[in-house]
């Protein structure tokens, strides 16, 4: 077996095992908070922390002739991204979830099937979301009620079963419909998703599928790509960028009685994770072409 495969499966089967002891011992609700920031510091901005690198390890896929001009690229989208929520936050949200359908999507097909089929990995990816979001419906809807633009969506109508169903039916019928190569795997890990996203709050959810099934095996797959003599070495390269997001937490988090309400706060948050997205989304994509 492939030794990316081997690393993507080792991954995502420490995923399942750790949201499966927390829906056991019932733990995932009552420290939710804490094990979305610790799969936050220790994956999460990790994987992405690498892009200046990334970035220019393919030749073939190299887009940046140096890393001032990728520096540039880069930070140019965010600021793009930023500009769009200031001027149509319903654009702004729209966005960001367009984009992250097809780049949850792209990665979840590895090692499953190759990622040129643009149209299988956004349905993937859109799946993945809309199950993790519907299936816990009623914190959704509190997340909304916080955020004045959004309050006037009505979910509390919406039972979470009938969400489950309608999951795994967009699935089967994806499966059916698209030439997959490994059809059966795939099939059984976004099951046990949609599993783990219905007997868990919305937090747990997605900093599991978030940690384990999409961060840790790209991070991984970078380790591989990198060449790195250990994961140690490899690892300290990620801590840079990592820091300068903890450091901005911090600062945040002081700020946050006396400059940020509950409700700015969310939308501020909504902001920095859609603004990062979106340059490490084209990165990415260029990394995962031979993957």
């Amino acid at each position: 077996m492939d030794l990316s495969k081997n690393y993507i499966i080792s991954s995502k089967l420490i995923g399942l095992i750790f949201a499966l002891s927390l829906i056991f011992f019932k733990v995932g609700d009552t420290y939710s908070s804490i094990i979305f920031v610790l799969v936050m510091l220790s994956i999460g901005i990790p994987h992405g922390s690498v892009d200046h690198i990334i970035a220019f390890i393919n030749p073939k896929s190299r887009r940046f002739k140096s890393k001032l001009s990728f520096f540039t690229v880069y930070l140019s989208l965010i600021l793009l991204n930023i500009f769009i929520w200031v001027f149509s936050p319903y654009f702004g949200l729209f966005t960001f979830l367009l984009v992250s359908c097809y780049h949850f999507g792209e990665a979840q097909v590895i090692g499953f099937n190759n990622t040129k089929n643009k149209l299988l990995n956004f349905v993937l990816g859109a799946n993945i979301l809309l199950s993790l979001f519907l299936n816990n419906i009623f914190e959704l809807q509190v997340i909304l009620n916080e955020l004045t633009l959004f309050s006037s969506i009505d979910l509390s109508s919406f039972d979470k079963t009938f969400f489950l169903l309608v999951s795994v039916t967009v699935l089967m019928i994806s499966v059916v419909y698209f030439k997959i190569e490994k059809k059966v795997p795939l099939y059984a890990e976004m099951s046990i998703l949609y599993l783990i996203f219905y007997h868990t709050d919305i937090l747990t959810s997605f900093s599991i599928y978030f940690g384990f099934s999409h961060s840790l095996p790209m991070l991984l797959l970078e380790y591989k790509e990198m060449k790195e003599k250990s994961f140690f070495k490899f690892y300290l390269k990620t801590l840079p960028f990592t820091f300068l997001a903890i450091a901005f937490g911090l600062v945040l988090y002081y700020f946050n009685n006396s400059i940020l309400t509950t409700e700015n706060l969310i939308l501020f948050v909504f902001i920095i994770i859609s603004s990062l997205t979106l340059p490490h989304v084209f990165i990415m994509k260029d990394f995962v072409k031979s993957k």
